[in-house]
C-alpha cells in the first residue's frame, strides 16, 4: 500500500475521541487501527459493541486534520444516522430532499399541505426565490428563506465530515457530480450496500401518472403528448396479456416493444418545452405540481428509463442486469387512482457501487460473511478482516430446539405454522410472568397478525405496529417498558432496534428469509444464476440471522438468548457463527427444555 500520512497508526491513535465513558481505546479498535493504517482501504467485520462507529469517525477526523477534502461517513437511514450524529455532533449532517420542506409555496398553500421537496418539480422551478446557489450560498432573491435541502448541501461542501445516507450519497456521486471522489469514504453496515442501491435505483411507473402526463403536455400543445400516449397504450396492452394481481417478469419481446415507443421522444426538446411553459405561467404550478413532478421525472430520467430497459435484455456477451415486471388490478377501488403498474427494477449493482468508492474506502459491518459472496454482491473487493469478540460467549445461548417444526413452505403442514406461533406466545407468556422481556420475528405481516391474536388469548401484552403507529414508534414504546413482548417482521426489527441491558433478553425468530418462489426477484435469481444461487441465498439468510441474534446483546454485560424456530435454521446457524460464539450454540434440548435454561442463565441478572 502507498503510505498515507492520514492513516499513520499513531495520528489514528491520537485522534480517538475520548469523554468520561471512552478513556481511551479498546484492543479491538486499536486492532481496527492497526489494521486501517497498514492496508489502506479495507473491509472489518467486527462484532457487535466492538466499537466500530468511534473508529469510523476516527478515521474521517483524523483525514479532516490533515485537510483531506471530501469525506463521507455514510449508513443505511436516517434513524442511524441520527444514532452517530448523538455522539458526534461536529459531524455535518446531508438528508434527502424527502426530509425537508418546500418553501415555493408556502404563501398558496395551507400549512397542512406544504411539500416535501422530493414532491415538487424542483428543476422546472427556474424563479423560486429560495434557490441557493451552491457556489456562493446566496438565495436567488435575496432576503428570501433559503430552500432548507440546497442550504444543508452547501453547507456540507465547506469542508468537514459529511454523514448521509447510502442513497443521498449515491445520487450525488452518481448523478450530480456535485462532490469530487471522496479522499475518504467510511461505510457503516456495509452488507446493507447492495440492498440500499438497488431499492434506490429502482422505479415503477403506472398508468394514472401516465394519463396525467399525457393530459398535460396536451394543455400545452407539446406534440410529444401523442408519443407518450402511444408508451401508455403498449404498456397497458402488455400488462392486461398476465395474471391479475400476479407480478410477472416481462420477456425480452415486451421490454424491446416499451423500448421502441420511448426512443422516439426527444428528451432536451421536452423538457424545454416544460420549462418555457412554468416560466410563462401556461400551467399552474399549485394546481399541478404532482403530475408535473411525476412528467420531470419521467422527462428528465427518459435515458435512465431506456437503459433500464437495455439492462433488463440479455446479450450473447452478458446475462440480464435488471428486469422489468408488471401487476394490475382487474377494478380499481372508489379512492384509488392506480391500476396497472410497471416496475424496473436495477439488480446488478457492483459496478456502480465500485464507481462511487473513495480514494480510501473503509467498510465496517458486524455481519459480512463469506467475503466472495460479499464481494461479489457490493463490488466491495477490498482485503476482508473479521475481528474476534472481547465479549464472553457464556453471556449468550443460541437454542436450536429438537422438536420444532420445519416451516420452509414445502414441508410444512398446515398445522405446523400455528402451532409454532402459539409455542412462542405461550413461552413468551411463561416469561413475563417471570419478568422477562422478549422479541419475536416473523417473516410476513400474515404471521405477525396471527400472533398478535394469539397474544390476546394468552394474555400476553403484545406491542406491534400498525393502525398509525410505525414500526419505529412501537420499538421505542417497547423501550420505554410497555409491554411483554415486541412483535415484527424481519424487515422491521432484524436490524436496526437495538434492546440492551436487558430490555428483551430473549429473541424468538419464527423461519428464515428465504425469497418467496412467486416473486419477480426470485424468479430472476433463478434465471440468472441456477444452482449457485443457494450460495447467495444462504448468505442472505445467514446475515439476517445474525443479525437478529444481535439485537439484544451490545456489550459484554449483555445476557441474550435467541431461539431459532424452524428446523430450516439448524442446517447452516452453527456454520454461520463466528469462532467466539460457536460455544454458545445449544441444539440438543426441546424447546421447553430451551425455555427453561434461559431462565436459568437470566434468573440473576
Amino acid at each position: 500500500m502507498q503510505h498515507l500520512e492520514h492513516l499513520k497508526l499513531s495520528l489514528l491513535e491520537e485522534t480517538f475521541p475520548t469523554n468520561a465513558l471512552r478513556r481511551a481505546p479498546w484492543a479491538s479498535q486499536r486492532e481496527m487501527f492497526r489494521i486501517i493504517s497498514e492496508n489502506g482501504s479495507v473491509t472489518i467485520e467486527s462484532p457487535t459493541g466492538s466499537g466500530k462507529t468511534a473508529v469510523e469517525y476516527t478515521v474521517l477526523k483524523a483525514a479532516d486534520l490533515k485537510r483531506k477534502q471530501p469525506l463521507f461517513l455514510i449508513t443505511t437511514n436516517k434513524t442511524l444516522m441520527e444514532q452517530i450524529r448523538q455522539e458526534f455532533p461536529d459531524l455535518k449532517v446531508a438528508l434527502g430532499r424527502n426530509e425537508h420542506q418546500c418553501h415555493y409555496f408556502k404563501d398558496t398553500l395551507p400549512a397542512d399541505k406544504q411539500p416535501m421537496a422530493d414532491e415538487i418539480p424542483c428543476s422546472l422551478l427556474k424563479d423560486c426565490p429560495h434557490r441557493v446557489d451552491q457556489a456562493t450560498g446566496k438565495t436567488f432573491v435575496e432576503g428570501a428563506i433559503p430552500c432548507p435541502y440546497l442550504k444543508q448541501k452547501f453547507e456540507a461542501k465547506q469542508g468537514g465530515i459529511v454523514l448521509s445516507t447510502m442513497a443521498f450519497y449515491l445520487f450525488t456521486q452518481l448523478f450530480s457530480r456535485e462532490w469530487e471522489q471522496p479522499e475518504v469514504l467510511v461505510i457503516d453496515e456495509a452488507h446493507r450496500m447492495a440492498e440500499v442501491v438497488r431499492n434506490a435505483l429502482s422505479y415503477e411507473i403506472t398508468d394514472w401518472h401516465l394519463r396525467k402526463s399525457v393530459e398535460l403536455l396536451r394543455e400545452i400543445g407539446a406534440e410529444e403528448a401523442e408519443l407518450l400516449h402511444d408508451f401508455y397504450k403498449k404498456l397497458i396492452y402488455i400488462i392486461k396479456s398476465k395474471p391479475a394481481h400476479q407480478k410477472t417478469v416481462l420477456n425480452a419481446r415486451e421490454v424491446g416493444a416499451l423500448m421502441e415507443k420511448l426512443e422516439v421522444i426527444d428528451q432536451s426538446g421536452l423538457l424545454r418545452k416544460l420549462e418555457k411553459a412554468v416560466q410563462e405561467k401556461v400551467i399552474d404550478v399549485v394546481e399541478k405540481r404532482e403530475t408535473l413532478k411525476k412528467l420531470e421525472v419521467v422527462v428528465k430520467d427518459l435515458r435512465r428509463y431506456l437503459r433500464s430497459f437495455e439492462y433488463s435484455l440479455p446479450d450473447q456477451n452478458r446475462h440480464a442486469l435488471n428486469y422489468t415486471y408488471a401487476y394490475y388490478k382487474e377494478e380499481k377501488g372508489e379512492k384509488e387512482h392506480v391500476q396497472y403498474r410497471l416496475v424496473v427494477k436495477c439488480y446488478y449493482v457492483a459496478p456502480i457501487i465500485q464507481k462511487i468508492m473513495g480514494k480510501t474506502t473503509v467498510a465496517l459491518s458486524a455481519t459480512i460473511g463469506d467475503p466472495e459472496v460479499f464481494g461479489h454482491e457490493t463490488g466491495i473487493r477490498n482485503p476482508v478482516f473479521s475481528l474476534e469478540s472481547n465479549f464472553p460467549s457464556d453471556n449468550a445461548r443460541l437454542f436450536m430446539p429438537t422438536n420444532t417444526a420445519n416451516l420452509a413452505v414445502n414441508e410444512r403442514s398446515n398445522r405446523d405454522l400455528p402451532k409454532s406461533i402459539r409455542m412462542v406466545a405461550r413461552a413468551s407468556k411463561r416469561l413475563a410472568d417471570k419478568g422477562i422481556r422478549s422479541l419475536f420475528v416473523t417473516i410476513s405481516n400474515l404471521e405477525r397478525d396471527k400472533f398478535m391474536m394469539m397474544a390476546e388469548e394468552e394474555g400476553l401484552k403484545a406491542i406491534s405496529y400498525g393502525n398509525g403507529v410505525t414500526a419505529k414508534e412501537a420499538a421505542v414504546r417497547f423501550r420505554d417498558g410497555e409491554g411483554d413482548v415486541l412483535c415484527g417482521t424481519a424487515s422491521n426489527y432484524a436490524e436496526g432496534v437495538d434492546l440492551p441491558k436487558q430490555i428483551a433478553p430473549v429473541i424468538f425468530f419464527l423461519r428464515p428469509g428465504y425469497p418467496n418462489p412467486s416473486d419477480p426477484g426470485t424468479q430472476f435469481e433463478e434465471e440468472r444464476f441456477g444452482g449457485s444461487r443457494w450460495a447467495l441465498w444462504n448468505w442472505r439468510v445467514m446475515i439476517q440471522a445474525l443479525q437478529v441474534r444481535g439485537r439484544n446483546i451490545r456489550s459484554t454485560k449483555d445476557l441474550g438468548v435467541t431461539i431459532f424456530m424452524s428446523q430450516q435454521f439448524r442446517r447452516f446457524v452453527h456454520a454461520s457463527l463466528p469462532k467466539w460464539l460457536e460455544k454458545a450454540y445449544v441444539n440438543d434440548r426441546t424447546f421447553d427444555e430451551c425455555i427453561s435454561q434461559a431462565e436459568e442463565l437470566l434468573k440473576g441478572k
